[in-house]
């Protein structure tokens, strides 16, 4: 079996982010100052090694000038006072002179460098060689001088380069302390500067630790937060006021749903229990069933409704939509509601023809929602219409009838589940989830619902659904 490979930066993402911070800056700042010092140390050594060259430039031209001078003269006094005074002023240096017959005419003391390292070149190179035994460094050449016919010098000269290599390693001695204390410097500011710039994300952390759902009404955005921080505040503002709402409606259809479901239960206990409580005919047992029958039927439809109406809320599958032809669903409706709007004495007038793109199934149960409401609150002889019409972008299906209308301070409401406008002329069959039915089943299509009503006159509900 393969090995799932290690995340090389695996310890480094569970660090917190001032961790982070504190490693990428210490990290950044050591490349900066490492580099820099790095150009400043090796500009320094350039320097030095160019002013060590150019200096024994100018020696090797002084020793050239004095052999020339002292060449001259044959007062061994004069040459030696002469001689001791050109090359003490250059303490770095040391000469070696071989007359014509190449024999050692003079040699300074600290010339120890053999002869076989010098090279006779025409001009002269100036060379660089380690003593192997100190470790030191030389700069080194040899050339030439002709004086008179027949009468030819030839000097070895050396450079000692310890002053300046020690002056180097000194200055890298020093530079790597320092180095060192400053990448321990950064790393301690960058900790320090980092928890500082975070400070405000911990608050923001303190601030939603404290909220729970007893205390959903509080915001946090309010607060002066740093411009990268706000936005992600009102986000949070936002969620939590999403939050509200639903915690909100939550209860309150908790409180309603027991509600609803007290009063048939309730019911079928007292029923039961006072048929328990002594013997009975059969037709007191079958008023009691019958009794119980309807409150469980109305309690089962209740749930069921309830069950219809989470599903369609929480849909994961996108609908299955269809064109559905506008003239056959208002006579499907037709056909369902007749004997009943006969019944009351309620005229039902049809009006549409095309087509809309929708749910066949979820559109005849709002329709079917809408009439019954209208069949439910029309007195006899009042009039229910069905109609239709295209617009751009849109069909548009009304329902209207001529019943008693809604008073204005219900209209916020009447979507609203377990919502009943008229609680006195609500029957067993009105659960209060009708409308909230529609409002749902046409957030499904993209669509909307509106109400438009006078009391006295009529309401006409309105359903838009997106068109083709």
């Amino acid at each position: 079996m393969f090995s799932k490979p290690k995340n090389k930066f695996g310890v480094l993402r569970t660090c917190s982010l001032q961790a982070r911070l504190a490693v990428a800056f210490a990290v950044i700042t050591t490349l900066i100052v490492c580099a820099t010092s790095f150009s400043i140390y090796s500009g320094l050594k350039t320097q030095l090694r160019t002013e060590d060259k150019q200096e024994f430039i100018e020696a090797a031209t002084f020793i050239r000038d004095a052999v020339e001078t002292l060449s001259i003269t044959t007062d061994s006094k004069s040459w030696q006072l002469i001689w001791e005074y050109a090359v003490n002023a250059h303490g770095r240096l040391g000469v070696r002179v071989f007359s014509t017959n190449n024999e050692l005419y003079l040699s300074t003391p600290n010339m120890n460098i053999p002869s076989e390292v010098f090279s006779l070149s025409n001009p002269p190179k100036y060379g660089v060689w380690t003593d192997p035994k100190s470790n030191i460094e030389y700069r080194t050449t040899s050339f030439l001088i002709s004086t008179a016919p027949g009468q030819t010098w030839r000097v070895d000269a050396s450079y000692d380069l310890s002053p300046t290599s020690e002056l180097l390693s000194t200055y890298r001695w020093n530079l790597m302390i320092l180095l060192l204390a400053g990448i321990l410097l950064s790393v301690a500011i960058s900790w320090f500067v980092s928890g500082y710039g975070l400070r405000p994300l911990r608050h923001v952390t303190t601030s939603i630790q404290g909220i729970s759902s007893e205390h959903l009404s509080e915001r946090i955005g309010e607060q002066p937060w740093p411009e990268e921080l706000a936005g992600l505040a009102k986000s949070f503002d936002a969620m939590l006021e999403r939050l509200e709402e639903a915690f909100t409606e939550l209860s309150q259809f908790s409180a309603d749903i027991a509600h609803e479901m007290r009063t048939p239960v309730n019911n079928m206990l007292s029923a039961a229990s006072v048929m328990l409580n002594r013997n009975r005919d059969v037709a007191e047992y079958k008023q009691t069933l019958e009794t119980i029958e309807l409150e469980a039927t109305h309690l089962s439809r209740l749930i069921e409704n309830m069950l219809f109406l989470t599903r369609t809320e929480h849909m994961q599958a996108p609908l299955s939509i269809e064109e559905c032809s506008i003239q056959e669903e208002f006579q499907f409706q037709y056909a369902l509601l007749e004997a009943l709007a006969e019944e009351k004495q309620v005229e039902l007038r049809l009006q549409g023809e095309g087509v809309v793109t929708a749910n066949k199934d979820l559109l005849r149960r709002a329709l079917l929602n809408l009439v019954g409401n209208a069949l439910r609150f029309t007195p006899t002889g009042g009039l229910i219409q069905l109609a239709s019409e295209h617009l751009d972008g849109f069909v548009k299906i009304t329902v209207s009838d001529t019943g008693s209308g809604i008073e204005a301070h219900h209209l916020p409401h009447i979507f609203t589940r377990f919502y009943r406008a008229d609680i006195a002329r609500a029957d067993r069959s009105n659960t209060g989830l009708g409308l909230a039915f529609v409002q749902t089943i046409m957030a499904a299509h993209g669509g909307s619902v509106s109400v438009d009503t006078e009391v006295g006159k009529g309401t006409t509900f309105t359903l838009l659904f997106p068109g083709n």
